[in-house]
């Protein structure tokens, strides 16, 4: 299993644009990928203007594949003159599942969900939001991350796992990285559950202990997007 983590960086103000290119491209266009998407969302915080997706492909070849080959078709070249001009950066890198079956429920440790499982979540995407946290390490952070979530016993706090979906670490593009994913209903139950964080004493020390290993931490608070086929993890609204 190989996890693509890819971001658009996109002219300022393209943001609707860009979600008028997806509506207009029709549903079977982008089918290769969009079998293997879990999510693409709006940053609300951070940068702005910017578009993450995440993808989960069986391997290299499985994405290399289902990916490039979209290039070639004829149907498609008016939706790439349409959304490439919108696109001023483009990043991606490639993660792995969190070892920690717990800390990451629907991908990897025997599980596996694509969009043709359906709907993981109940709550409509109009108001969700998804909490995407990145902690950047000094080399041999990661596995000493996963050591001290362990030790700590984070599996065993409400105010951590309140939401947890997803957690993965970095295996190419930037390294030593590890990214959570939390979910919540809305914007107000994001914010509560930071703030729980912040008073979570297994949280606290299980980021003091990782100290040594320069943690640096990065968090954005991520919209679904309204483009039904890009989001698969939610109930249509």
């Amino acid at each position: 299993m190989l996890i693509e983590h890819r971001v658009y960086t996109l002219a300022p103000g393209a943001e609707a644009s860009f979600w008028d290119a997806q509506r207009e491209r029709g549903e079977q266009g982008l089918r290769p990928i969009l079998e293997r998407l879990i999510g693409t969302y709006a940053a609300r915080s951070g940068a702005t203007d910017q578009i993450v997706s995440l993808y989960r492909y069986d391997s290299f070849e499985d994405w290399q594949t289902r990916l490039f080959g979209l290039y070639r078709q004829a149907a498609l070249q008016p939706y790439f003159r349409a959304v490439r001009p919108l696109i001023r950066r483009q990043e991606s890198r490639f993660l792995a599942p969190d070892p920690l079956s717990e800390l990451t429920p629907h991908w990897g440790n025997g599980r596996d969900w694509l969009p043709a499982h359906g709907p993981l979540f109940a709550s409509p995407r109009t108001e969700s939001v998804m909490d995407e946290l990145t902690l950047t390490f000094a080399a041999g952070g990661v596995p000493a991350c996963w050591e001290a979530m362990a030790r700590h016993a984070l599996t065993a706090d409400a105010g951590v796992m309140s939401g947890l979906c997803a957690g993965f670490s970095t295996i190419a593009g930037v390294l030593n990285q590890v990214l959570l994913y939390w979910r919540h209903p809305d914007l107000e139950a994001a914010l509560q559950h930071r703030s729980r964080l912040r008073e979570s004493g297994r949280w606290n020390d299980f980021l003091r202990e990782l100290a040594p290993v320069d943690v640096h931490a990065e968090s954005r608070l991520l919209a679904p997007s309204t483009v039904a086929d890009m989001s698969p993890l939610y109930a249509n609204d």
